[in-house]
């Protein structure tokens, strides 16, 4: 997961920790634990859970009593950075239409902002769709759970 976060630009550790949370049979996890299992410094464990605390991935969790910080998986996290992707999707888009107004009379611009913005609406409009019909099962998933 390290390597597949890193890949896409984001920290190595962060992909790490998030990893370590989804896998761990507990329902938070202390920095200090997170240290120790992941064989890490602390401030590469700080830097890494502000990351994911940033990217609305995890939650800083309270213990009362306890003076450390300790982590979980956000709920609905990959929902929710699914959604803000499929914005950027959408504002690339028109930024692509308002080039095609400012550009299109160039022949050679022409062609390749049609084919780049062509990508850009099928999908900014086509993965709304599929993401609402996965929320819509997985609320209906959730419902006939509750009936039983």
């Amino acid at each position: 997961m390290g390597r597949f976060f890193e890949s896409g630009g984001i920290p190595r550790m962060a992909g790490r920790v998030w990893a370590y949370l989804l896998i761990v049979d507990a329902p938070h996890v202390s920095a200090a634990d997170l240290q120790e299992s992941l064989g890490a410094s602390a401030g590469s464990i700080s830097t890494a859970t502000r990351f994911l605390l940033d990217f609305r991935l995890i939650d800083r969790v309270r213990v009362p009593g306890e003076r450390r910080d300790y982590f979980a998986p956000r709920d609905g996290a990959v929902g929710e950075l699914l959604r803000r992707r499929l914005e950027r999707l959408t504002a690339v888009e028109l930024l692509i239409t308002d080039a095609l107004e400012q550009f299109g009379d160039r022949e050679h611009a022409r062609a390749r902002l049609d084919q780049v913005h062509d990508i850009y609406h099928w999908y900014a409009h086509e993965l709304p769709k599929l993401h609402e019909r996965f929320l819509a099962e997985q609320r209906a998933a959730g419902a006939n759970v509750a009936r039983r």
